[in-house]
């Protein structure tokens, strides 16, 4: 049975159909923009859009597994021009004992340490990260190393130091002034005093996960860097940004690369290197400038 439609409604829809065109002059035409569209409500909907599957990821790189022990090497070059070395204390002018202090030259920042020939950096912590083995060699050899950590014209020698937990480090000054020894590490701190001609020896008992600083609240220009490990495959690279590291474990390691105005070079968990037994394989590496960061 048909439905009807109330004869108001029919009036309506006529009316409305018919407006457009008499609103036209004389030998005007229809535009088709002014045509009304009604969907056809009997139209199944439109059929809906699968989105493409999502790319698979690439598989990871299988770490390689390998057996006996290799050499790591290369250098740290800074890959800029490098700023101008910031004066601590002016020569002649320190803030304190200016009669031992900067007395013969200025005091200059260990900050960023750029060789002018080469570009390399030195002062670059270059160490492995968890290495998957050790050599009995190397352990023997890091644990008879003979670490000094002096005070020389107002400054730490050596500014960034690395040693193995349970290595002794003698402690010293060769100046003519007091000094203090503070070391804001995390499980080996310790703050004590040093005079002219003293010594006196720390063991760092456990492993740290960063470089720990070490102050002199006398001398407050004075900084260094400390980091504890429990292996022995670490280097900090020398004025010519070189450095080496012997009797590595063979295949996948991660090597963490850290400098003081930097920070970590590499990822803070390491890169990916693969040593290879019986072989010296080189590492060369770039110190972005724009990771410098301002110093405060």
């Amino acid at each position: 049975m048909k439905s009807k439609l109330p004869a108001r409604m029919v009036v309506g829809l006529v009316f409305a159909a018919i407006v457009p065109f008499l609103a036209l002059g004389c030998g005007d035409s229809p535009k088709i923009e002014d045509a009304v569209v009604v969907p056809d409500s009997t139209a199944p909907p439109p059929a809906p859009v699968t989105p493409p599957p999502a790319a698979k990821p690439a598989p990871a790189t299988e770490p390689v597994k390998a057996e006996g022990w290799g050499t790591l090497k290369g250098r740290v070059v800074f890959g800029g021009t490098p700023p101008a070395i910031k004066i601590l204390q002016e020569k002649g002018k320190a803030a304190k004992d200016p009669n031992i202090c900067a007395v013969d030259a200025p005091i200059m920042s260990e900050r960023l340490v750029v060789d002018s020939a080469t570009k390399g950096v030195k002062n670059v912590l270059v160490y492995l990260a968890h290495p998957t083995a050790i050599n009995e060699a190397a352990k023997t050899s890091a644990k008879a190393a003979r670490v000094v950590f002096d005070q020389r014209k107002c400054l730490f020698e050596p500014h960034v130091l690395g040693v193995m937990a349970g290595v002794v480090i003698d402690i010293r000054s060769n100046d003519a002034a007091n000094h203090n020894v503070n070391a804001k590490l995390k499980f080996s701190s310790f703050n004590q005093i040093i005079a002219q001609g003293q010594s006196f020896k720390f063991t760092p008992t456990s492993a740290e996960r960063l470089p720990g600083l070490v102050v002199c609240d006398i001398h407050p220009w004075m900084s260094a860097w400390w980091m504890i490990l429990d292996h022995p495959y670490f280097a900090v690279t020398d004025a010519k940004g070189a450095f080496e590291i012997m009797n590595a474990p063979a295949g996948t390691q991660k090597l963490v690369v850290w400098q003081e105005a930097a920070g970590f070079v590499t990822a803070p968990a390491g890169d990916d290197i693969v040593v290879k037994a019986g072989e010296a394989v080189v590492k060369d590496l770039t110190l972005d400038p724009g990771k410098i960061r301002q110093e405060g």
